[in-house]
């Protein structure tokens, strides 16, 4: 039986992972850096990650753990990035199980060809997408069947208030318009739950085909604006689309589906339960306005 060490179970992400784990009855010990959630370990620290993976004794190792942007700005702090490589390097040197690690689409770059395919020469862009870039290669240095990085575009979805989507979503509802930037911040591409549906897969597949980098995603392209128009239609609002023109990004999948398969849910499908959730946020601080 799998029995997973889950990384970053303190995070976003970690969390909804932690959480399929704990449906479906896996084995899985969450750590975070505080402590807050599972065993507290500081992971840049190598006799720190040594004697966890001597305690835990894993078969598998979710990597969810990372200094993750909270600002546009931040995608370029080198020191965040030297942070997540210099954890994914004390995890890749001790550990002695496979390694599933949460990579980025940022990987990429703005100037590769359209679907982006895994083993293509990618030329990231800012600190982040170089540090992901750099904890791949880490984790190929190592030459372990099984070890794989999944590519995950930006993630939206409750208990997340933030990014482009929330934000469009609450502004046409509570004012009816929403004004997109030409520079609008992290944006995001998935929910968080299949993010986490398709890590667990990862997890627990024992296939350990050689290690390789896999896309995650939807099937199709992905524009913001176009994103942007279905949240505004599920509002009932009629959006006027901005003159900016904003790139168009799709992920070559055949992989992601060779290997795990694809999740039943769409984009349309997500974005409408994105829309009901901030529905229920405005009435619940409308209610709770009532009551003072």
């Amino acid at each position: 039986m799998t029995r997973v060490l889950l990384t970053g179970a303190s995070g976003y992400l970690g969390e909804h992972v932690l959480a399929v784990h704990a449906a479906r009855g896996l084995s899985c010990v969450p750590t975070s850096r505080s402590g807050r959630v599972g065993v507290a370990c500081d992971l840049t620290d190598g006799a720190s990650v040594r004697a966890l993976l001597g305690e835990v004794r894993p078969t598998a190792i979710v990597h969810c753990a990372a200094q993750v942007p909270k600002s546009a700005g931040a995608y370029d702090d080198a020191d965040a990035a030297r942070d997540s490589i210099a954890m994914i390097a004390a995890l890749a040197e001790h550990a002695s199980c496979r390694i599933v690690l949460v990579s980025s689409m940022t990987v990429y770059g703005p100037q590769t060809p359209m679907p982006a395919q895994e083993d293509i020469a990618a030329e990231p862009e800012g600190a982040y997408a170089r540090g992901k870039s750099a904890a791949e290669k880490i984790l190929w240095n190592r030459r372990r069947a099984g070890d794989v990085a999944l590519r995950l575009p930006g993630l939206f979805g409750v208990p997340r208030r933030s990014g482009v989507l929330y934000n469009a979503a609450r502004r046409l509802l509570v004012e009816g318009s929403f004004e997109l930037n030409a520079q609008p911040g992290f944006w995001s591409a998935m929910a968080v739950q299949d993010a986490a549906e398709y890590v667990v897969r990862a997890a627990v597949d024992e296939s350990n085909p050689p290690p390789q980098a896999v896309n995650v995603g939807y099937e199709g392209e992905f524009r913001l604006t176009d994103a942007i128009a279905r949240v505004a239609a599920l509002c009932n609002i009629a959006w006027q689309t901005p003159s900016v023109v904003f790139p168009a990004f799709a992920a070559d999948l055949r992989r992601l589906n060779a290997r795990y398969g694809m999740v039943s849910a769409t984009l349309t499908q997500r974005l409408a339960e994105l829309v009901a959730e901030v529905r229920r946020d405005i009435e619940g601080a409308a209610g709770g306005n009532r009551a003072v």
